[in-house]
């Protein structure tokens, strides 16, 4: 079976080269980016709590502390951060052969070859999707904090829109929705 890097270079010798505007390619990557995130934050089994304080203390002099999921800490989005765009070496760039728009997809899941495979042509370029971790690690260079209070503090479900949408401003919003 090939690995993933072996796949990338093998389409990419196969595949046709098109210039996408990094303006575009920057928002898929945001948004796979944040995907990332949230399957890792999810993988967690959420019965690993631990007990977070500050250096307030209450009216009795005590310390507040309070009990929250792992993945939900400072330092275990930190330690997610520092380490999620590596994943990104295992996605390519692609169009969708229906309507030609740019996709930043992964090439296996679960071990097996991506079913959407069959929708898209996989897109060359010349760094070999090397460009996809660097606008990854330039976004979390940009954005860490912010992206580690969104994660700690909203639901999944606006973590997409709240981060490349509202924070980051990458992905357009045209006619009152998202194009993500």
């Amino acid at each position: 079976m090939f690995s993933s890097k072996y796949l990338c270079i093998l389409f990419a010798l196969l595949m046709p080269c098109i210039a996408f505007d990094s303006s575009d390619l920057k928002c898929e990557v945001c948004c796979r980016l944040v995907e990332e995130i949230q399957r890792n934050v999810s993988s967690m089994e959420a019965a690993n709590i631990v007990q977070v304080s500050n250096f307030r203390l209450d009216g009795n002099g005590d310390q507040i502390k309070q009990t929250v999921p792992l993945a939900r800490t400072q330092l275990y989005l930190t330690e997610v951060m520092d380490s999620v765009c590596e994943k990104m070496n295992d996605y390519v760039r692609a169009t969708y052969k229906k309507n030609g728009t740019l996709t930043v997809m992964q090439l296996i899941q679960d071990g097996k070859m991506n079913p959407l495979m069959s929708e898209v042509d996989v897109v060359q370029d010349s760094d070999l999707n090397k460009s996809l971790q660097y606008f990854c690690e330039e976004i979390v260079d940009d954005i860490e904090e912010d992206l580690i209070n969104i994660i700690k503090s909203e639901d999944d479900d606006h973590l997409v829109h709240s981060i490349c949408t509202n924070v980051m401003q990458l992905c357009p919003i045209k006619n009152n929705k998202v194009e993500l």
